[in-house]
């Protein structure tokens, strides 16, 4: 369920015509996973009010306020964690690392607070462009969530996508100039899927060829999109013509 459910939002997610219904389909889909609340954010810096630095959350407005209030951008484990994470991160692993350092009962403190607006468990994947880290989205709710690696993996996958499209509707051209910067490198794999698309070919027919499920090439197709930044599979074909990635 969870499978098929990122699969399709992954390759759908480019098609959204709005703002809104993006934001809706991505808490339809983090709620299958557990979560209830959400922030998409730009990288933390030392600004006056961190609450400018949101794209997107549910977060409810006290805790926002709270959070401002008491400055705890300054001592938010999973921010400082953040800075120097190369891959996603649960908040327990974050303030685990932590512990017998300075600070680390104002930590403990901070997140008793956030466990009483309902954020007891979550994680945090990292967003990285060309330049280093670019932003980030946290996921949490009321119940302890616990992700495989897989599921890990798809859902880096997902917030990546979701913070850029956000970016695009907010009409910034960073998203653009990020995408247009960054080295493509597609897997052999992800290039003999594409090849066979650009032939017309469904996923029930590459996958035939491939000796793979119907749903890997889906992945395959969604992981492809997302490199290219294209906003479906004859974009991303069309797009890697002109690139030359496939003949």
């Amino acid at each position: 369920m969870r499978l098929n459910e990122t699969i399709r939002y992954l390759v759908t997610i480019g098609e959204v015509p709005s703002r809104d219904l993006a934001i809706r389909e991505f808490e339809a889909l983090i709620d299958t996973f557990g979560y209830k609340f959400y922030c998409i954010f730009h990288e933390p810096k030392p600004i006056e009010n961190p609450a400018h630095l949101i794209i997107a959350a549910n977060w409810e407005q006290r805790w926002i306020e709270r959070y401002v209030a008491k400055k705890y951008i300054v001592t938010d484990p999973t921010i400082k964690f953040l800075l120097r994470a190369n891959r996603s991160f649960s908040w327990q692993q974050a303030v685990a690392a932590y512990e017998g350092l300075p600070h680390y009962r104002r930590m403990q403190k901070m997140m008793q607070d956030g466990k009483a607006h309902g954020l007891v468990s979550g994680h945090i994947f990292p967003i990285f462009g060309r330049n280093g880290l670019m932003g980030a989205v946290t996921l949490g709710g009321p119940n302890e969530i616990e992700l495989s690696p897989v599921e890990e993996m798809l859902l880096q996958t997902v917030t990546r996508i979701t913070y850029f499209r956000l970016l695009e509707f907010e009409g910034t051209l960073f998203a653009d100039k990020i995408k247009e910067g960054m080295d493509i490198v597609l897997t052999h794999r992800e290039v003999q899927a594409l090849s066979n698309m650009a032939d017309g070919m469904t996923s029930p027919e590459i996958a035939e060829v491939l000796k793979v499920a119907p749903t890997t090439v889906d992945w395959y197709g969604a992981s492809v999109q997302e490199k290219l930044g294209a906003k479906n599979r004859i974009h991303a074909v069309a797009l890697a013509i002109r690139k030359g990635l496939i003949p």
